[in-house]
């Protein structure tokens, strides 16, 4: 028996037992899922997986040239020096809305993952963002959201 079959209008569906949630995973272990996951159709497994590629691509909202590397290395004493943390960071806030951004602030210095130490969440990471254009508001604003 198949672990698909086909509808009316033509739409190719799976059965249940194999639908799999995969949106938390990322890279090597999304591809390995995909790999076996169709174990049995191989060409269709590198189709994916190119796709994949190609949309992880597209969503790099990371700096680029000398500008970005400059923000990342402003960024980096504010993330204990954690550049992974730094280029996550930016691309969660890539078009984000100014409170959400604070409130992410507010989750990251609680998860430690952004120094608590003196002024670097309150003036310092506010100037490096307003500069950059990643946060419009003012530093009033910023200081009355950032905990």
């Amino acid at each position: 028996m198949s672990d698909n079959y086909h509808y009316e209008d033509g739409a190719k569906h799976y059965d249940h037992k194999k639908v799999l949630h995969i949106d938390k995973l990322q890279g090597a272990d999304l591809q390995q899922l995909m790999r076996a996951f169709f174990n049995d159709d191989a060409e269709e497994a590198e189709v994916l997986e190119e796709l994949s590629d190609d949309v992880s691509l597209k969503d790099q909202d990371e700096p680029e040239g000398e500008a970005g590397v400059d923000l990342v290395e402003k960024l980096k004493p504010i993330f204990f020096n954690n550049e992974s943390d730094v280029r996550l960071f930016l691309k969660e806030i890539a078009g984000m809305k100014p409170n959400n951004i604070t409130d992410l602030v507010n989750m990251w210095v609680q998860d430690k993952r952004i120094s608590d130490y003196g002024s670097s969440r309150k003036g310092d990471l506010w100037k490096i963002l307003y500069d950059a254009k990643l946060y419009p508001r003012t530093i009033q604003n910023w200081n009355r959201r950032v905990h």
